[in-house]
């Protein structure tokens, strides 16, 4: 009988789940494709090939995560793939924060991103403003354009126009499981009529492919850095935000991208807070210090 291949444990794996999105399985079986030895093969081989493969810890972070789902399912031993996902999460957090120290100075202000984001039209006005606005990531603006809300969503994100109405609807995200659906309620006059402009059809994505079928998660990823002023990105920009409103003390809205990005306010501080990082002047160290605890008599996360 042969071994099965990563493939086929991954189909076993994802058949017993049932919270699981399309998305989410596309990219598990993608993933398991790639790999060039078999998940039920020995920790230490595995070990060594991963890091033969793979340099950065964030994709040999990813890795661990689905091997280790996997093996787990399988009864298989993977206490020593969890030691080494473990030990990776503190060289994520050194080379996150190097990257930080890096940016910090290379970013430019919130009103310089709001006055290039007011000379942008079309397309990319509508990405730049939600970026912007709601700190939104990449995979939520992957919008289906509709008049009226379906009652059966499944695993979609919408933009939904009414005569008098534009809203999102997005219920595909990376937090989706622990936020649940986000909806949020558009009255930005420059944004409707941008919109108005793109002429969409009922029931038709707002950056499609040519086709005009649905992007994949990687297509429209690459898309949407395209299209970001000075090809940022959604994180730089998040990065940009979080600064700015920081700086100024508006902790309300601080507030609201936690919701509208479907995030924990310890996840904000940590991973885009540009103060935060081991680099640190001692002006900075002091600001941050001052800030984190400006936040916590703020806000509650």
């Amino acid at each position: 009988m042969s071994k099965k291949t990563n493939v086929d444990l991954m189909n076993e794996y994802i058949e017993k789940q049932d919270k699981i999105s399309d998305q989410t399985k596309k990219t598990y079986i993608q993933t398991a494709k790639t790999l060039p030895f078999n998940i039920t093969t020995s920790q230490p081989t595995i070990i060594k090939k991963l890091k033969e493969l793979y340099n950065n810890p964030n994709t040999l972070s990813l890795y661990l995560n689905m091997i280790i789902l996997v093996r787990r399912h399988l009864n298989l031993e993977h206490e020593k793939l969890i030691k080494l996902r473990n030990d990776l999460r503190t060289e994520i957090i050194k080379l996150r924060k190097e990257n930080m120290t890096s940016t910090k100075s290379e970013l430019p202000t919130y009103d310089e991103l709001i006055e290039k984001l007011n000379e942008l039209v079309g397309i990319r006005y509508i990405l730049n403003y939600l970026l912007i606005t709601y700190g939104l990531r990449n995979k939520d603006l992957n919008l289906l354009y509709v008049n009226k809300l379906p009652e059966k969503q499944e695993d979609e994100n919408y933009l939904v126009q009414s005569k008098n109405n534009i809203k999102l609807v997005i219920n595909d995200y990376k937090t989706d499981k622990s936020f649940g659906s986000k909806t949020i309620e558009i009255k930005d006059k420059k944004f409707k009529e941008q919109l108005n402009k793109l002429n969409l059809k009922d029931n038709t994505y707002i950056l499609p492919k040519r086709d005009s079928s649905k992007l994949k998660i990687n297509s429209f990823n690459d898309k949407v850095l395209s299209l970001s002023i000075d090809g940022l990105g959604e994180t730089r920009i998040f990065k940009i935000l979080v600064k700015y409103l920081l700086d100024t003390k508006n902790f309300s809205k601080l507030e609201e991208l936690v919701e509208s990005r479907g995030t924990s306010l310890s996840t904000i501080m940590k991973s885009y807070n540009v103060y935060n990082n081991n680099s640190n002047t001692k002006s900075d160290t002091k600001k941050n210090d001052e800030i984190n605890e400006e936040v916590k008599d703020n806000i509650k996360d």
